[in-house]
């Protein structure tokens, strides 16, 4: 990313028209084949009509114009390769970013009720399988219901599955001895508690309201983290996660692509904007170590490792159930922190990455164009003014 300046203004121009022809995946292209002089939409576009009319949609990234804390936008993009809406506002340190706030379901209008006063966009997520002359879509935008208001808090329900540290969870099903069965049937209601503790401590401060089974639940929708011993693998075994750790041609029969986590029902991503209330996730404990002397792995060489590793993945799919998305930062929303970083790790600003299969492999891609900042997102997608 490059800082404020005619120069920089310049700079990104020719990286735009230069990412675009490799990758067609950048916020300052164009849907349609690109032109000439690509636009920095953040500055050199117009702002939308307010009239709920349906438009041609030119640009991933449209202005939707200048409005106060408060106001209450309703927004359509409606396209048969778009996957979502995200919601940006202007950031105070890149003139060629927008910082996310919110977004929606592609192909259903949904309402955004604005924050803080500034200048707020719309952009759409195309399918990264579709080619971008093929990307075809319409924008419709009008001002909302005055009275609408997003959700005050998120409640989440941790929840802890018979035998999710040994049916088969950590327990090794090759090697394992019943002294070790014995031993993580006796650290159940130890691990519990400390995972608790430390996914309360990353969103403590926030909207999010963490419980556990047992305590007095609240009425009204709750989202669901269900921990569970399974060991789930992933539907393509020929494809190679460039988020993990490369693989090990000495030891090929430890190379097996494991699901640690996800947003059900399978195949879901995040809940752009925080839409929906009572949603579930799951962290599949049985997938978070290997099987057989040889390929096991460091999640099980100590407790700390255990609560580090199992919390850090739920506080991670928590995320993708309010809406955030991954991030280059080494934080937890990054792809591969579970793993990769067995240290504390919280919830910082950092450049949005977007996942899409390539040659067999699994890549993040940087979308230079928007930044995540988990505080300001989260202020944004509930309603944090008194009440």
């Amino acid at each position: 990313m490059m800082m404020r300046s005619k120069h920089s203004n310049m700079r990104l121009r020719f990286v735009c028209a230069m990412a675009f022809a490799a990758t067609s995946i950048l916020g300052c292209t164009s849907v349609l084949p690109p032109a000439d002089e690509p636009l920095n939409p953040f500055v050199d576009l117009e702002p939308v009509e307010l009239d709920g009319v349906e438009r041609n949609l030119e640009t991933e990234i449209v202005p939707l114009g200048d409005f106060d804390a408060g106001d209450v936008l309703r927004v359509s993009i409606n396209g048969d390769s778009v996957t979502e809406v995200l919601i940006l506002t202007t950031d105070e340190l890149f003139v060629e970013a927008g910082v996310l706030v919110g977004g929606g379901p592609a192909n259903e209008a949904f309402q955004y009720r604005i924050p803080e006063g500034g200048r707020y966009f719309a952009f759409a997520q195309f399918d990264p399988l579709v080619s971008a002359s093929s990307r075809q879509a319409t924008i419709a935008a009008e001002l909302g219901d005055e009275a609408f208001r997003p959700p005050a808090v998120q409640n989440v329900l941790l929840v802890f599955e018979d035998g999710f540290l040994t049916d088969p969870g950590l327990f090794d099903t090759e090697d394992g001895t019943p002294d070790q069965l014995e031993f993580l049937e006796s650290i159940d209601d130890i691990i519990r508690g400390q995972i608790v503790d430390r996914v309360r401590a990353i969103y403590a401060d926030s909207p999010v309201i963490v419980f556990e089974e047992g305590d007095l639940l609240p009425e009204g929708p709750i989202s669901t983290v269900t921990f569970n011993g399974e060991r789930v693998l992933a539907e393509d075994q020929d494809v190679i996660d460039a988020a993990l750790p490369a693989p090990d041609p000495t030891r090929p029969q430890c190379q097996v692509r494991v699901i640690f986590g996800e947003v059900l029902p399978r195949g879901a991503s995040q809940d752009s904007g925080n839409q929906a209330a009572e949603d579930d996730a799951s962290v599949y404990v049985g997938s978070l170590t290997g099987r057989g002397e040889e390929c096991q792995t460091s999640v099980i060489n100590s407790l700390n490792n255990v609560v580090l590793t199992l919390s850090q993945t739920a506080a991670h799919e928590i995320g993708h159930l309010l809406g955030l998305r991954h991030v280059e930062q080494i934080d937890i929303m990054n792809r591969s922190a579970t793993l990769a970083f067995q240290r504390e790790l919280d919830l910082v600003r950092g450049q949005v990455q977007f996942d899409r299969p390539a040659n067999g492999t699994v890549v993040s891609e940087v979308l230079t164009t928007i930044i995540q900042d988990p505080d300001r997102y989260l202020n944004a997608v509930f309603d944090t003014t008194p009440q």
